[in-house]
């Protein structure tokens, strides 16, 4: 799998360094630096979106530390070569990589 320049220049508008990545047939997308809202602050984290089902869920944010007082259940995968953390947070439906991230990111603005 792999996405189109388009789809990488919506993540850039959000990451400026993003930047697709393959791991054993599975595709993600690397987002160093990303800074998105949690509750009525911001925080920033290295992440990393995984574009098909990846441990069980339908796709997954992994971020390279929890973010304090939000989601659930948080556990930690190894991902081209890397420790990441993810909350328990499914259902988040293969779509343009831009609503997948607006999607997993909702966990942190409920």
């Amino acid at each position: 799998m792999n996405i189109g320049e388009e789809d990488l220049a919506e993540l850039r508008a959000f990451c400026p360094e993003a930047r697709y990545l393959e791991e054993g047939g599975t595709g993600f997308i690397d987002l160093p630096g990303l800074t998105f809202r949690a509750g009525k602050g911001e925080v920033t984290r290295d992440a990393l979106l995984s574009l098909q089902t990846h441990s069980g869920y339908t796709s997954r944010l992994y971020l390279s530390e929890p973010v304090a007082g939000f989601g659930q259940n948080w556990t930690i995968h190894s991902v081209l070569g890397r420790a990441w953390h993810t909350p328990s947070w499914n259902g988040v439906a293969p779509d343009k990589p831009i609503v997948m991230l607006r999607n997993h990111l909702r966990v942190y603005s409920p």
